[in-house]
């Protein structure tokens, strides 16, 4: 019978599409790995890879095959938590999926809560960018991961918090349209009046940065000039400074808004930049009363 060691083998070979890269990277020689998969095709009569030009990729059996492995191996992990709990209760590592920026103002948001009620369970954060951490709750490396998309079918989504998008505007154009940098009462400003601006944006392949390319294609707005980062610290210092236009989330404002004199926020007129935070873990997968605990938890200090 299949093991877990030999999944995640399985799993490397396909996503390195390479026996050398991926016997490299679980450090064991490039014969055995090639042996471990010669087997399993001779077990099943059919190959598990087509070979193309040095790169593998799974044929159709393969996919099948992984899937069903990758099913099991959920199954066998979860019962093995289910077990665990009954026997050492409250203890245990949960590992907690996240952006950097998510986990920058979530993470010592639930800390001390958590902490005081599951002592002895550990806490620990893995940062991935959005788009990776799907992955990696489907394939078991974190337990629950925050998202800002729920379109996996293989994953089930509890709503934390609707996480407004608001526009950082240079104090220049703050003063020029009399604004007050107050965070209860957002100005309203329309969507034209960034045509022709600069921005400075997050880089391509960050979820921000979609929002705000859609922005810009929504209005058909081109930018005068485009300042890329991946610190959006750095693209809220440099709009403080004047140097141009940026988008920030809520969960961005809620330490760093007071005590700046020189933060103003805007929206748009009738066109509410939002996206919803979810917290996502594989389905049917069994949650420990501390995982519980953070699901539940969350919308209560986000709020």
């Amino acid at each position: 019978m299949i093991n877990e060691k030999q999944i995640h083998y399985l799993m490397t070979v396909a996503e390195e599409h390479s026996i050398t890269a991926a016997a490299k990277k679980l450090f064991i020689s490039q014969p055995a790995l090639s042996r471990f998969i010669l087997d399993i095709e001779r077990t099943l009569g059919t190959s598990l890879f087509i070979r193309n030009r040095g790169n593998l990729h799974l044929s159709k059996a393969g996919e099948i095959y992984l899937r069903g492995c990758q099913d099991v191996q959920q199954i066998f992990q979860s019962v093995t938590k289910e077990i665990a709990e009954l026997t050492h209760s409250h203890t245990g590592k949960i590992t907690l999926g996240v952006t950097s920026l998510t986990g920058e103002f979530v993470f010592p948001a639930i800390l001390d809560a958590f902490e005081q009620a599951f002592p002895h369970v550990e806490l620990t954060l893995k940062e991935e960018r959005m788009s990776v951490l799907y992955d990696l709750v489907k394939k078991g490396d974190v337990d629950i991961a925050l998202v800002y998309q729920n379109y996996d079918s293989a994953l089930n989504y509890h709503f934390i918090y609707e996480n407004p998008i608001y526009i950082q505007v240079p104090p220049t154009f703050a003063t020029k349209n009399e604004m007050r940098n107050a965070i209860e009462t957002f100005a309203l400003i329309s969507a034209a009046s960034l045509a022709n601006q600069p921005m400075i944006l997050l880089k391509k392949g960050r979820e921000l940065r979609e929002i705000a390319d859609r922005f810009f294609e929504t209005f058909q707005l081109v930018p005068n000039k485009i300042l890329e980062t991946e610190n959006i610290h750095l693209a809220s210092n440099l709009v403080s400074l004047g140097k141009g236009f940026t988008f920030v989330p809520a969960i961005f404002l809620r330490d760093s808004f007071p005590n700046k004199d020189n933060n103003f926020y805007v929206q748009i007129t009738d066109y509410p930049l939002k996206r919803e935070l979810y917290c996502c873990h594989r389905k049917n997968a069994y949650l420990t009363e501390a995982e519980q605990f953070l699901i539940r938890k969350l919308p209560e200090i986000l709020a």
